[in-house]
């Protein structure tokens, strides 16, 4: 058996604090996620984890590098079957829903809310999510699903649907009404086709 590097033993170390870190947000969310408790999901012990990281706020904002990362590659694998849809801005629309319903998404969420607050936070963060949102854009963008719209309307509408399903997300946790999901998507809908001039 070959025996591992120690830049590679770094490397597994770093991915279960990862892992353990965006674990414990889904679970506990943002301020209830201690370094304990990330350091008891991952197996390692507190010291193993400040080998590795100065602070809880790095070990997070790896975790949420690590989760853009995950949304995008997810995103990318599903544009060209969206861009292929009869109906691309319904098929959008249904993925762009199931993606900030996703766990994944719901890690970014606890984050942005704790970094309205904590300006050390927010100011790691941000360029992060501001790379996240520019590519969600381009991807789209490149892969045609925005085609559909007029072209000085696309970024805009790219950031209110994905606002709109992330916000619904949130609200679903509290207060859910399933009765209402297909109504409002259809409405969206709606009223992205009229923007499109085809409805």
């Amino acid at each position: 058996m070959t025996r591992r590097t120690q830049q590679e033993r770094r490397e597994a170390t770093v991915a279960k604090l990862v892992d353990a870190t965006i674990s414990a947000i889904v679970e506990l969310g943002y301020h209830r996620t201690s370094v304990q408790a990330i350091c008891g999901r991952a197996g390692l012990s507190v010291g193993a984890m400040f080998r590795q990281f100065d602070s809880r706020l790095d070990l997070v904002v790896a975790a949420v590098e690590e989760v853009v990362a995950r949304h995008l590659a997810h995103f990318r694998e599903h544009l060209a079957a969206l861009a292929a849809e009869e109906d691309v801005i319904t098929a959008s629309l249904r993925f762009l829903r199931q993606a900030t319903g996703s766990p994944l998404t719901h890690v970014l969420r606890e984050v942005l809310i704790a970094a309205r607050t904590e300006q050390e936070l927010r100011s790691r963060v941000r360029p992060t999510i501001h790379r996240y949102y520019s590519a969600i854009f381009a991807d789209a963008e490149h892969a045609g699903v925005l085609a559909p719209l007029p072209p000085e309307h696309r970024e805009n509408v790219v950031h209110m649907m994905v606002h709109l399903f992330s916000g619904e997300a949130l609200i679903t946790g509290v207060d859910p009404r399933p009765e209402q999901a297909e109504a409002q998507l259809q409405l969206a809908r709606r009223m992205l086709l009229t923007l499109a001039g085809t409805d």
